[in-house]
This record gives structure tokens, C-alpha cells and sequence, in this order.
């Protein structure tokens, strides 16, 4: 009886290890994704507040978590029957960034207009990697 509890604790324990593996690729960008959506939040918050400082702290934050999409690990991610989805991605995290560091630049220059218009183009472009990514 023992040996046999031990035996199915030990499985137990080889399979979670062997699946884990696989899903910590997974869990990372879930966490990312979940700090992507705060960063968003942050940077609208702070310009319905006119606060400059919490816009840039939120855009801080959403590039910091675009190494995730840049790097070669999102391969694990991604559907494997989407065989744009790994281009896309690399794409969308370019103009994440190419639109937060516009953004930045906007808010420095008292251009608020510009930055909340960045804004914008940054949730189309979540929106756009949403909807042809995760098939909604």
C-alpha cells in the first residue's frame, strides 16, 4: 500500500514537472499579458487625469513587457496552425513601441492631442493582435 501511494505520488510529481516545461512559456505571457492590460489602464488613467508622470510610468510598464513578444520563446505560444501568428507578433510588438516611444515624445512636447491619439493606436493594435491571433 505504501509503496504503491509512493509510486503514485512519484508520477504524479514526473508528470507536473514534464508539464510544467511546457507551460511556463505559456504562464509567462499570461502574466504579460495581464501587465499589458495594467499598463493600458495606467496610461489612460493618467491622461484623463492630466497626470503626466502616471502616462509615462504606464508606458514604462507596457514596454516592459514587449521583450516577451519580440523574443523567440512566443514560438512555444502561439497557435501552431497559424503560420503568420509568429511574424505578426514580432510586428505588433514593433508598433507597440514604435507608437509608446512617439507617445513619450508627445507628452514631453505638452502635445497631449498626439499622445492620447498614440494611445489609440496602441489599442487597435492590441485589438488587431487579438482578433487575428486568439480567433475572436
Amino acid at each position: 500500500m505504501k509503496k504503491s501511494f509512493t509510486l503514485l505520488a512519484l508520477s504524479f510529481l514526473l508528470a507536473g514537472s514534464l508539464n510544467a516545461a511546457g507551460t511556463d512559456h505559456r504562464t509567462m505571457l499570461m502574466k504579460d499579458m495581464r501587465t499589458m492590460l495594467d499598463a493600458m489602464e495606467d496610461i489612460q488613467r493618467g491622461g484623463l487625469y492630466s497626470s503626466t508622470e502616471d502616462m509615462k510610468a504606464g508606458i514604462k510598464k507596457l514596454q516592459g513587457t514587449l521583450k516577451t513578444l519580440e523574443s523567440e520563446e512566443i514560438k512555444f505560444i502561439l497557435p501552431k496552425d497559424q503560420v503568420y501568428a509568429y511574424k505578426f507578433a514580432q510586428k505588433t510588438a514593433h508598433m507597440l513601441r514604435l507608437y509608446s516611444d512617439d507617445m513619450i515624445v508627445a507628452i514631453e512636447a505638452g502635445r497631449m492631442d498626439e499622445a492620447l491619439e498614440d494611445y489609440s493606436q496602441l489599442l487597435k493594435q492590441c485589438t488587431s493582435c487579438h482578433i487575428r491571433i486568439r480567433n475572436w
